[in-house]
């Protein structure tokens, strides 16, 4: 791992951890799976998620501000599942459904992709602490971040 990667970890792992000490949370899911779309895969509380290809996102017509678009790259050289500008999702209980639908997909179509759901929630969390640059609009939940954010020390300090 980079150095100034350990470093920005660090420092957003500290800002969490001041944001949300002493913060009791419980998730409620509220997810939906469209079992019929031909477009929208499920729905979380503010609208649908689309997951796709790059042609098929860019082909959607109709799609709100609140709709959430995922590349899916789970069949590339490095196995991914991004989610577009993920940033504007800072509340908990849609983070996580948004999550357990892109597990729901994956269950259905499985894939080399392998994530675990808390170091998702973790990568994303320290995604949206960072102020917005290119780097943090999306979150890219590839493979090769598993083990960085699969750490127990992390989700104590995010409280997740």
């Amino acid at each position: 791992m980079k150095k100034e990667t350990k470093r920005l970890l660090a420092i957003g792992s500290i800002l969490a951890f001041l944001t949300y000490y002493g913060v009791d949370y419980k998730y409620h899911p509220s997810y939906e799976i469209y079992e019929d779309s031909s477009e929208a895969f499920g729905r979380y509380s503010k609208g649908n998620i689309y997951i796709g290809s790059l042609k098929k996102l860019l082909s959607l017509e109709n799609v709100s501000i609140d709709d959430i678009l995922v590349l899916d790259q789970r069949f590339s050289e490095c196995p991914n599942m991004k989610i577009l500008n993920s940033y504007r999702v800072n509340d908990k209980e849609d983070r996580n459904d948004i999550i357990e639908v892109l597990c729901k997909y994956e269950e259905c179509d499985p894939s080399p992709w392998e994530r675990t759901r808390e170091s998702m929630i973790v990568e994303w969390e320290v995604h949206n602490i960072f102020p917005l640059s290119d780097r943090t609009n999306d979150v890219d939940l590839n493979n090769e971040d598993e083990k960085k954010y699969d750490n127990i020390l992390l989700r104590k300090l995010l409280k997740l």
